[in-house]
C-alpha cells in the first residue's frame, strides 16, 4: 500500500511540472500577444458575462517551438476585426507539435 501511495505521489508531481511549465509559456505567449495585438484578450467565461457573439474559431500549430506558435497567432489576430479574441492552449502532441484554439467575438447584436 505504501508503495502505491509513493508512486501516485511522484506520478502527481510530475503532471503538476509539466503544467506549470506549460502554463507559464501560455502566459509568457499571452502577454507577448496583448502587447502587439489591440484586440482585448478575454476569457471564453468573460465573453459569455459580456454575451458576445463568437466570431470565428480557429486552431493554430506549431511543430517549431511555443515562440513560433505565438507568431502564428499575432499574424492571424493582426489580419482580424474582431474586437475580442480568447486563445485556449491544447497540450503538446507526442511529436511535439504546440496547438492553440483562438476564439474571436464581437459585441452584442441589437
Amino acid at each position: 500500500m505504501k508503495r502505491i501511495l509513493v508512486v501516485l505521489m511522484f506520478g502527481v508531481g510530475s503532471v503538476i511540472a509539466d503544467d506549470t511549465i506549460v502554463g507559464s509559456d501560455a502566459y509568457r505567449v499571452e502577454s507577448e500577444l496583448a502587447s502587439q495585438i489591440e484586440a482585448k484578450q478575454i476569457s471564453r467565461q468573460e465573453a459569455e458575462e459580456m454575451d458576445l457573439n463568437q466570431a470565428d474559431i480557429y486552431e493554430v500549430s506549431s511543430t517549431v517551438s511555443v515562440e513560433n506558435l505565438e507568431l502564428l497567432i499575432a499574424e492571424k489576430l493582426q489580419d482580424s476585426i474582431m474586437p475580442f479574441y480568447s486563445i485556449e492552449f491544447n497540450d503538446p502532441t507526442k511529436d511535439n507539435e504546440f496547438r492553440a484554439t483562438v476564439t474571436e467575438y464581437f459585441g452584442k447584436v441589437e
